[in-house]
């Protein structure tokens, strides 16, 4: 099932269920979008050919310079770097 589809079977899970609890439908809704990062991120780590991962989302800030520090601690892994 892809991200769109979990999102999809998420949208018609909270309008359908009947509940009327604004707390109990965004505890489903925040169990459901964890289990489509997760289903987002093991498909991602499946199709990666290399040997680093590095996953962004728009809802944190990384720290000034990440990919060189991410290249400081982890560049010994790799003889050369294509951009």
């Amino acid at each position: 099932m892809t991200i769109f589809g979990v999102i999809l079977f998420a949208s018609f899970i909270l309008t359908s269920c009947g509940g009327n609890s604004i707390e109990s439908d965004a505890k489903k809704y925040a169990e459901l979008m964890c289990k489509a990062q997760k289903l987002a991120t093991e498909g991602a780590a499946k199709a990666a050919t290399g040997d680093i991962l590095v996953f962004v989302a728009d809802d944190f800030r990384c720290p000034q310079n990440w990919d060189n520090l991410i290249v400081e601690k982890i560049g010994h892994l790799s003889k050369s770097i294509d951009y």
